[in-house]
């Protein structure tokens, strides 16, 4: 997360290996995903992003994201905050983070003490509509099988109900829309431990 700035960064401790994969039959297909840790280095380009307009009601800024990420390392909490890269240039960020389940959540929620958390997930409004955020979540994914009970915890997220382009996408990678709606107008989308190969057109 966040924090490797402060705590491991300048300690001079090796970064986790990047992760790089080339996209075959997709529009960037010419280009490479990565996902980045966030550093000094790259920080500024990382404040100069943002997603559309229309898109910004529902999701939250990277200034928030940042500061997110590193509460939940003061709090102890597993998990990452990841820059975005398309073709060796900041294109979006992605926050994934470990917290427990909490009496407003849904009751299919409500059996397990933990879950994992999509927090944050944008890629910049000049890099939409290239498959760049279909194989960023893909790559999310697969790093977050390395972390602690990743795969016996639930994955869900809060997405509004009038971003339908987010709602697509989230379904295609195995999510569940439950019947509970908040009174913002935000729906919870779940992925459960028990469904095997969530992913067979991403």
């Amino acid at each position: 997360m966040f924090a490797w700035i402060y705590k491991r960064g300048q300690a001079g401790n090796l970064f986790p290996a990047k992760i790089v994969r080339k996209l075959k039959g997709d529009k960037v297909m010419q280009g490479q995903i990565e996902l980045r840790n966030i550093m000094f280095d790259n920080l500024d380009s990382m404040l100069n992003l943002a997603p559309k307009q229309a898109q910004q009601p529902f999701i939250e800024p990277i200034s928030k994201m940042i500061s997110i990420a590193y509460a939940g390392i003061n709090e102890n909490c597993s998990g990452f905050l990841q820059a975005i890269y398309y073709n060796a240039q900041p294109v979006g960020a992605i926050l994934i983070g470990k917290s427990p389940i909490s009496e407003e959540e849904p009751p299919e929620l409500q059996k397990y003490e933990y879950a994992y958390r999509i927090v944050g997930f944008f890629v910049d409004q000049n890099y939409q509509s290239k498959g760049i955020g279909r194989a960023a979540l893909k790559l999310a994914f697969d790093k977050l099988e390395n972390y602690p009970e990743s795969k016996e915890l639930p994955l869900y997220l809060e997405c509004h109900k009038d971003n339908e382009v987010a709602l697509s996408l989230y379904k295609l990678f195995g999510f569940l829309q439950i019947d509970h709606m908040f009174e913002d107008g935000y729906c919870v989308l779940v992925r459960f431990p028990e469904r095997t190969n969530p992913c067979k057109n991403c």
